[in-house]
């Protein structure tokens, strides 16, 4: 059941932003002392609570009664068990959400939870899927005889209803009107269906997220082996340009999906990843998805162009010339209106496949920005290596990056 609690401030308060993009507060309550994780460091933090050693913070109360006592402790001590009938934790918008425990048959409309539940070792407890997830055969080829529940936006709730999921997973800050009506629809057909937003896309929340669905299908230290991982890879790089300042960090636009002259300004996944990896984005000035004029684009003059392109390359079979890219490369580097831009007469433009940047896998694009944006600092990132390692360690898949696919152009062995 979705619920939203009117909690009193106290003296202690969940933080609203993180010490950085990926490591946050871990938003189960339960999770009394604010890390991240629910284990025994919270029994021994509600203790100090209960006796007024400790302040009472926001994820103090894990059974949500309005009372901070023993029964706390009992609710921690079971979530860390696995043992907890319900489990109450906040979505990716910081809605309160309580899920009827154990989840073992999941529908992630929202195609970026899939993959994140394929992280964590639980494909088998997925039994429906949308539309979007279906016709990536060549991403997600275990999932082709599930059945389809529709769109991702509006999926179909009667198909879903006809599957007997003990969970929905939806998107936490996208289609907030959509996901609302989801949840009432299916509450009233199905009272014992838990719905629930998560990104698994955003890198402010992203690893929380995943963390989350960990304890949801109590995966916890598959969840956190992942976390671990994906920790080490974003902290290097984190930490090689922690001593670059803003001044000699290069200027970056980056190319809309489908049309060139199409940017995200700040608070946009493309921002963020511009950020991260250690770009100025000349349009992190405006908000949201914008509309660009060539002659501003001229005016700020990028010394890198990054052009992240949907429907080609990536992982399918189909895909494994470079034509498209490189002919894509070329309508940006032989428009007559950028001629004397600095990223044009140095070479620096590149293409890359939504493949590596859309939702869940938008730190690969990551770790390939900073390769070209910082090849000084980042000599020994091999972006193939750890995009390697991700399909086969986490994503099991059989898929060789030297024989298949194209993501990125220039290829790396050419910058």
């Amino acid at each position: 059941m979705l619920f939203i609690f009117s909690l009193i401030i106290l003296s202690t308060v969940l933080p609203t932003a993180c010490a950085n993009s990926y490591d946050c507060t871990l938003g189960i309550f339960g999770n009394a002392n604010l890390d991240g994780s629910v284990d025994e460091a919270d029994i021994d933090y509600l203790t100090g609570v209960i006796s007024g050693k400790n302040p009472v913070t926001n994820l103090s109360d894990a059974n949500c009664d309005g009372s901070i006592d023993d029964k706390d402790i009992e609710q921690v001590e079971k979530i860390i068990s696995g043992d907890e009938t319900t489990l109450i934790l906040l979505d990716s918008s910081g809605k309160v959400v309580t899920i009827k425990m154990p989840v073992e048959r999941i529908i992630p409309v929202n195609r970026n939870a899939a993959e994140a539940l394929r992280t964590i070792k639980s494909s088998d407890e997925i039994v429906g899927f949308s539309d979007a997830a279906l016709n990536d055969k060549s991403y997600f080829p275990e999932f082709q005889d599930i059945e389809s529940v529709g769109s991702g936006k509006t999926p179909d709730l009667e198909k879903i209803l006809k599957q007997n999921p003990d969970l929905v997973v939806y998107y936490g800050t996208q289609w907030t009107t959509d996901y609302e009506s989801i949840n009432d629809t299916l509450q009233k057909a199905n009272p014992d269906i838990s719905v629930i937003g998560l990104d698994c896309f955003k890198p402010e929340t992203y690893v929380e997220d995943i963390l989350k669905l960990g304890y949801i299908v109590r995966k916890v230290e598959d969840a956190e082996e992942f976390a671990d991982w994906y920790n080490d890879k974003m902290d290097k790089i984190e930490g090689a340009l922690k001593d670059v300042p803003e001044e000699a960090r290069p200027r970056v636009y980056e190319g809309g999906r489908s049309d060139f002259y199409q940017t995200g300004g700040s608070g946009s996944s493309s921002h963020n990843a511009i950020v991260m990896a250690g770009g100025m984005n000349i349009f992190g000035d405006t908000s949201g998805d914008a509309a660009v004029d060539p002659e501003a684009l001229v005016q700020r003059d990028p010394q890198f162009i990054v052009w992240k392109i949907s429907n080609i390359g990536g992982y399918s079979l189909e895909t494994d010339n470079t034509t498209q890219f490189e002919e894509k490369r070329d309508e940006i580097m032989d428009r007559p209106e950028l001629a004397n831009v600095s990223a044009i007469r140095s070479g620096n433009v590149y293409v890359q496949s939504a493949d590596i940047f859309f939702g869940g896998r938008y730190f690969l694009s990551i770790v390939y920005m900073a390769k070209w944006l910082h090849p000084d600092l980042f000599k020994d990132l091999d972006p193939q290596a750890i995009h390697q390692e991700y399909l086969n360690r986490f994503q099991r898949l059989d898929y060789d990056l030297d024989k298949h696919g194209v993501f990125v152009c220039p290829p790396l062995e050419e910058n």
